[in-house]
């Protein structure tokens, strides 16, 4: 749901790095710290090393499952051959994936499919998501069509932890919370390792060329010596193995409407119009924006008749390597109140998530749209089909978004400083 989260900037560098240290100490600042006291996994990647001590004591259950995997001394069934496994770990030799904030691993087939056998009951480790580094066990989501035993019965089904799937935040992300159990902190040294991982993967839409993956997890505890760094595995042997990026079985369109000149204090998307495939989307946005649309304001549910929708506005979601969002309400930058309307999905074969600059709507789910827009800086997936694309922004407007995307920001991925929209117009040619 992009209102409250969608579920996934720029090119690595010194502005991104300063980006991401401002934010963490932002986000922690004043907040009662916990530190872990149990032994420390070093994760060897094929990009770096990634050092997290675990929170032993809050979370001594999801520890030992982790600990149990890692070092081999727990079984766990092989998912591409339904064997048992004996001493050996289950995370060697596995494919990494790129997440919002972070990176994903512990899935041996892809798509949440192979991880190392049934979930277990989710731990409440009473930690939070404030605080970047932050090791995360994934909440288990069943796949479509399973309805455990206590759902079908009607009762609350209970929450589960996947058995293997974990992520490594490199940003304070309260977004997280209710997504899975923190078990661990990784030092600072790992967090530039972490955000490089993200990049190179969300940059491809998780369809790297070479395989992102981890060579070994180390269990160091208490007394011991640091291990050396763990030998690569051939790309050849690691799983899963990345897979091209899909080719669409139907093209694209090309926007063919008036372009949208969206002026910032940080620089003018221009972004032409899919007045053709998202008429409603595309006339709703054009009326907000010129004042020509009625819509009423949520503090005084009073109708507003003439006044221009969007200027004055802010982005109140940022995210690296995703995208940015606006507030969907003059002065509710929350975006939860209600301007008086929704209206249907426009959802168009072939108009996809398979390229940045795409400009869509936000929603709460199916038909929920009304004014809330985000722009892509980076293919996605993900997202096909569940979001309303009416526009395309060009290449240098790909760059201002990147740039806002990067800018510090808090654990709810709010800009530190307000990123505002001045005004919004249209060229008046549209081509037939």
């Amino acid at each position: 749901m992009l209102k409250a989260s969608i579920a996934v900037g720029l090119a690595l560098g010194v502005g991104m790095g300063q980006a991401h240290t401002v934010a963490r100490h932002a986000a922690s600042a004043g907040a009662k710290v916990v530190e872990p006291t149990g032994p420390t996994v070093v994760i060897d990647t094929s990009m770096g090393r990634i050092t997290c001590r675990l929170y032993e004591k809050q979370a001594p259950v999801t520890v030992a499952n982790f600990v149990g995997l890692a070092d081999g001394s727990k079984d766990w069934k092989d998912p591409a051959t339904d064997q048992v496994v004996h001493g050996k770990g289950f995370y060697d030799g596995t494919g990494l994936a790129g997440t919002s904030d972070g990176i994903l691993g512990g899935d041996r087939l892809g798509r949440l499919l192979g991880t190392a056998g049934a979930p277990f009951p989710m731990e409440k480790s009473g930690l939070g998501f404030e605080r970047a580094g932050r090791l995360v066990m994934a909440k288990y989501k069943p796949p479509v069509g399973e309805v455990s035993g206590s759902a079908a019965a009607g009762a609350k089904a209970p929450e589960l932890t996947s058995s293997s799937v974990f992520y490594v935040l490199d940003h304070a992300d309260k977004e997280y919370e209710g997504r899975g159990t923190v078990f661990g902190q990784c030092d600072e040294a790992s967090l530039p390792v972490v955000t490089a991982i993200s990049h190179a993967l969300l940059s491809t839409d998780n369809h790297p060329t070479e395989a992102i993956a981890i060579n070994h997890i180390a269990v160091v505890r208490e007394g011991e010596a640091m291990p050396a760094v763990a030998a690569a595995v051939p790309l050849e042997q690691v799983t899963p193995h990345p897979v091209p990026a899909p080719v669409a079985a139907i093209p694209s369109p090309e926007p063919m409407g008036r372009t949208a000149v969206i002026e910032t204090t940080m620089g003018t998307l221009s972004c032409r119009l899919f007045e053709k495939e998202a008429p409603v989307g595309v006339a709703n946005f054009i009326g907000l924006a010129e004042g020509t649309k009625a819509w009423k304001n949520p503090a005084t549910h009073v109708e507003m008749h003439g006044k221009k929708f969007y200027d004055g506005l802010s982005f109140r979601r940022v995210i690296p390597d995703f995208m940015i969002q606006n507030a969907d309400l003059p002065g509710d930058p929350s975006g939860d109140g209600d301007i008086g309307f929704h209206f249907e999905n426009e959802i168009v074969p072939g108009l996809v998530f398979d390229r940045p600059g795409r400009l869509a709507y936000a929603n709460a789910g199916p038909n929920t749209n009304e004014s809330e827009f985000f722009v892509t800086v980076a293919p996605n997936h993900r997202l096909d089909g569940n979001y309303t694309i009416f526009g395309q922004c060009d290449e240098a407007s790909v760059k201002v978004a990147e740039t806002i995307a990067a800018v510090p920001r808090d654990e709810h991925n709010r800009p530190l400083k307000t990123v505002v929209i001045r005004r919004i117009t249209f060229t008046d040619l549209m081509t037939k």
